[in-house]
């Protein structure tokens, strides 16, 4: 299922890119994101694993970056793990800052989940939206604050 929204940041694109693309800052602004551990230079191709709190438990998950082009564009899909994912961030300037637009693609992976995610596609969408939504206002709030301090 995909859900997506954005925001404009009150920054340049070099500094929001700096916090939205780099995954040892997601716990910051993404819930649910902790232990987030990159090894070497993030770049395409690269791996990285994290663990996230799924319905109230933890799951270690490893990511590969699946294009990167900074500071405009990064995908990143999970590698492992019982969820398939992909987060689409988008970065292009605007008028008040830099717009940020989130995208995630993500679903179970087994049958009877993915039937029970068709039911109730209304409803996980819209709290799909409203976690990414939440997620950049968050964002946007270190992002902005940093340039205070």
């Amino acid at each position: 299922m995909k859900a997506s929204a954005e925001i404009v940041i009150e920054r340049p694109v070099a500094a929001v890119w700096e916090w939205a693309a780099d995954p040892r800052q997601w716990h910051r602004w993404q819930g649910g994101v902790r232990d987030v551990l990159v090894e070497g230079e993030l770049e395409e191709g690269s791996r990285f694993t994290s663990t996230h709190d799924y319905g109230g438990r933890p799951q270690e998950v490893e990511f590969e970056v699946a294009e990167r082009r900074a500071p405009r564009l990064q995908i990143v899909r999970s590698a492992s793990g019982g969820f398939p994912f992909e987060g689409r961030l988008e970065l292009s300037e605007d008028v008040g800052g830099t717009r940020v637009r989130q995208t995630v693609d993500a679903g179970p992976a087994d049958g009877l989940a993915r039937l029970a995610f068709i039911v109730a596609r209304p409803y996980v969408r819209r709290t799909m939206r409203r976690a990414i939504a939440d997620q950049l206002a968050r964002l946007k709030e270190m992002v902005e604050l940093e340039a205070v301090l």
